[in-house]
C-alpha cells in the first residue's frame, strides 16, 4: 500500500503501470486502486462516486457488466478519476503530517487566535448592531407617542 505522497508525475505514472484496457480506454478498476491506497480510498469512492458526485460517472469513472452472476458489473477508474483518488490520498496524509509537525502546530496557534479575534470582532459588530437597533425602536416610539400626542391634541 502507499504511504507516501505522490506529485502528479508519478501520479501519472502509476496509472500507466496499474492500468488496463477496458472498452477504448486505460482505467485502474476500483479494487486495484483500494489495494493501492487502502481502505480511505474505497470510502473516498463510495461517498463521491455513488452519492456526492465530486467523481462523475463517465468522465472519473464508469462500468461494466449485465449486473447478472454471469457478468458481474464492476467499476473502473478513468485517469480523472484516479487523479482524485491520488489527491485525496495525499490530502489525508498532508493533513496527519500537519498534526504531527512542529510547523502544523505553530500555524495552528496562528489560526487559533486569528479565529479568537475575528470571534471577539463579531461580538462587538453584533453588540453595535443591537444597540443601533435599539436606538432605532427608541426613536421610532418616540415619534409615535409625539405623533399621539399631537393627534390628541387636535381633537
Amino acid at each position: 500500500m502507499i504511504q507516501e505522497v505522490l506529485n502528479k508525475a508519478a501520479a501519472v505514472e502509476l496509472f500507466e503501470k496499474e492500468a488496463i484496457l477496458l472498452g477504448t480506454s486505460d482505467v485502474v478498476p476500483f479494487y486495484r486502486a483500494i489495494e493501492l491506497f487502502g481502505e480511505e480510498a474505497a470510502r473516498f469512492l463510495d461517498e463521491n462516486a455513488f452519492i456526492d458526485g465530486y467523481v462523475n460517472c463517465g468522465v472519473d469513472w464508469n462500468g461494466m457488466g449485465a449486473c447478472s452472476v454471469e457478468r458481474p458489473f464492476t467499476s473502473y477508474l478513468y485517469k480523472a478519476g484516479f487523479l482524485k483518488v491520488v489527491t485525496e490520498h495525499n490530502y489525508l496524509c498532508v493533513i496527519k503530517a500537519h498534526k504531527e509537525s512542529e510547523g502544523g502546530q505553530i500555524f495552528d496557534k496562528y489560526r487559533e487566535e486569528r479565529e479568537r479575534r475575528l470571534d471577539e470582532l463579531d461580538a462587538e459588530n453584533e453588540r453595535k448592531r443591537a444597540e443601533r437597533k435599539a436606538k432605532r425602536a427608541a426613536a421610532k416610539a418616540a415619534r409615535e407617542a409625539a405623533k399621539k400626542e399631537q393627534d390628541e391634541g387636535k381633537e
